[in-house]
């Protein structure tokens, strides 16, 4: 069973940080390298709900102290070039005053890993992901595959394709439960240590211009299966097969400790 922290409050940044500050995670040692990966899957404004709020990342590098880890934010979107989503979103301009880098995986180098999972056996991952400590912050959306949380977040890791979009490959047999079999291949080599959603508003209906409700909200959890399920149910989503899936694999564990607070 794991604990996730849901931080309420109309102050992105700040309940943010006292989101992680009550949950208080596992880091690695000082002078670590620390991937943020956010979810731009497009170029899009950080209002359309769409895509990770920068204000969401701000609070986490608030948090984790810019000083004290080398701390990347990383994305390798599936549409667009990811340098545009920054810039759209307002990266730059939020994180310009701290010391992180703002990186294209798409650019990254790739390494080769051996899954040996159901469905894929092999992947090429951005070397980045795999030499340091994750962290999954995807914003809180239905998708045609139920929701798009953290740990579908890491699809964003992979190499690119020759498709389009870039990472389609993934669900090339437009198959759910293959997908989703797929998806846990992948997680089960590169999980994320630490979860935080953007839940400032909800997407129903779409995971690009769907309809928006305000919640204002941050999940955080060092189990990012749980804090999915937390999220999915925010969403209206008792049950998601793939995160069902993730649990009979052994992922992650059900939410046993739900702590709120009041920014």
């Amino acid at each position: 069973m794991s604990k996730v922290v849901l931080a309420k409050g109309n102050d992105i940044v700040k309940r943010t940080f006292l989101a992680l500050k009550e949950l208080s995670p596992s880091l690695p040692e000082k002078g670590s390298k620390i991937l943020i990966k956010p979810n731009l899957v497009e170029a899009m404004e950080k209002e359309s709900g769409a895509i990770t709020r920068p204000e969401v990342v701000e609070g986490i590098i608030k948090y984790l102290g810019d000083k004290n880890f080398e701390i990347l934010v990383g994305e390798g979107a599936a549409i667009f070039e990811t340098e545009k989503c920054f810039e759209k979103a307002g990266y730059y301009e939020v994180l310009s005053k701290y010391d992180v880098e703002i990186v294209n995986l798409n650019k990254d180098k790739f390494i080769k890993v051996k899954l040996n999972g159901k469905f894929w056996k092999k992947a090429e991952v951005s070397k980045l992901a795999l030499e340091s400590y994750l962290i999954s912050v995807p914003v809180l959306k239905e998708h045609a595959f139920e929701v798009t949380l953290s740990l579908k977040n890491i699809m964003g890791i992979l190499k690119p394709g020759k498709g389009y979009p870039l990472k389609s490959y993934m669900h090339k047999e437009e198959d759910y439960k293959i997908w989703s079999e797929r998806l846990c291949d992948l997680v089960l080599k590169v999980k994320p240590k630490l979860a935080v959603i953007d839940a400032t508003t909800g997407m129903f209906g779409s995971h690009l211009f769907g309809n928006l409700k305000r919640f204002d909200l941050t999940i955080a959890s060092e189990d990012a299966l749980a804090c999915d399920i937390v999220g999915a149910k925010i969403l209206g989503k008792e049950k998601v097969y793939y995160l069902e899936l993730a649990l009979k694999r052994g992922i992650g564990k059900s939410p046993n400790k739900i702590k709120e607070i009041e920014v």
